[in-house]
């Protein structure tokens, strides 16, 4: 039990450092890009919303506590998160919880999409090239789902753009509704949400399923010669029982694991789709907030995006024993 006990506070420590590192790169990768957040208000660029002058400009550095040394903009920021206080954008005039409010739901929406399907269809595919290992269909699935992970989300969201956008003109070119919008019921407007998420969506959907193909092909191909399998293939049970019932329980485990890091290449791959079309979320937030060199947006973004990420590894120990009692066994003895 002390055992135990000990092992959970190890982890809630490592997990606390990591967070603690986390807000120190969040504060300091805005910071190292060249220049300030008033730099877009000076009238150097001609997509300046109006001229500043050098009063004004030190006033508003003033305002936001960049004049000040980074230590001290640090104990700053780390005392505003500690009153949950996201700070105010400079760009947008806004407080960046509200913002992130705004655009955190249409992320959701695609990320989440996209981790469902890229899952479930990761998962079939993988357990049956598996089962069909060495055949035509398996070198195939791999040799194609190889190019597609090779491939950068933005060329293939630009490519899905030309031909079913412009080429087909079937489906949206970006956005998440249509403009001005005035639906006549909910089931419209859901209509139209939805028909603007299927290009987003499929693209990043075939972005993250190689990855969990390679996964569960490899670990069902390892598992191929165990004696549970040998058995209900010598009892010539049917070739779906024993992917499903046999063979996918054991090789989702593997799967389960990665679940934290897919959470991150998931965030990754929301960028560049978001931005390629133009779609609403926080990707595109991250890239808005870059152009103009906004700290307080940017550092929201950062944290949200870094917090998910901690959360989902989180998760993923905190009910592994769950999901493989074996693996709890295995430390208690240990």
């Amino acid at each position: 039990m002390k055992l135990r006990v000990g092992k959970i506070v190890l982890k809630a420590g490592q997990y606390l450092a990591v967070i603690l590192i986390i807000l120190a790169f969040n504060f300091l990768l805005p910071r190292l890009m060249p220049g300030d957040p008033t730099d877009f208000l000076t009238g150097t660029d001609v997509d300046a919303p109006y001229v500043m002058d050098s009063q004004t400009r030190a006033r508003l550095l003033e305002y936001y506590g960049l004049d000040k040394p980074l230590p001290v903009q640090f104990l700053h920021y780390l005392g505003h998160l500690a009153r949950g206080d996201l700070s105010y954008s400079i760009y947008y005039k806004t407080p960046v919880s509200r913002l992130l409010a705004q655009r955190l739901p249409w992320t959701l929406l695609l990320a989440g999409t996209a981790f469902a399907l890229s899952t479930l269809l990761g998962v079939l595919l993988g357990a049956f090239s598996a089962f069909r290992a060495g055949s035509r269909l398996d070198r195939t699935l791999t040799g194609v789902l190889l190019g597609i992970r090779a491939t950068p989300e933005y060329l293939m969201g630009m490519l899905a753009i030309l031909a079913f956008g412009v080429a087909l003109r079937v489906l949206p070119l970006g956005g998440a509704t249509s403009p001005f919008p005035r639906y006549s019921s909910s089931f419209a407007a859901a209509a139209d949400i939805l028909r603007h998420l299927i290009l987003p969506a499929a693209v990043l959907t075939i972005a993250q399923v190689a990855d969990v193909f390679l996964t569960m092909r490899n670990t069902m191909v390892s598992i191929l010669g165990e004696p549970y399998l040998l058995l209900a293939e010598a009892k010539a049970l049917p070739l779906r029982r024993r992917i499903f019932s046999y063979g996918m329980r054991n090789a989702i485990l593997p799967l389960y694991s990665r679940m934290g890091i897919r959470v991150g290449l998931l965030a990754t791959g929301a960028i560049f789709v978001e931005n390629v079309f133009n779609y609403p979320g926080l990707g595109r937030l991250a890239y808005e907030a870059t152009m103009v060199h906004d700290y307080p947006t940017l550092q929201g973004m950062f944290l949200v995006t870094a917090l998910a990420i901690v959360g989902a590894n989180l998760l993923v120990d905190a009910t592994y024993r769950l999901i493989d009692p074996r693996a709890g066994a295995a430390g208690e003895e240990a």
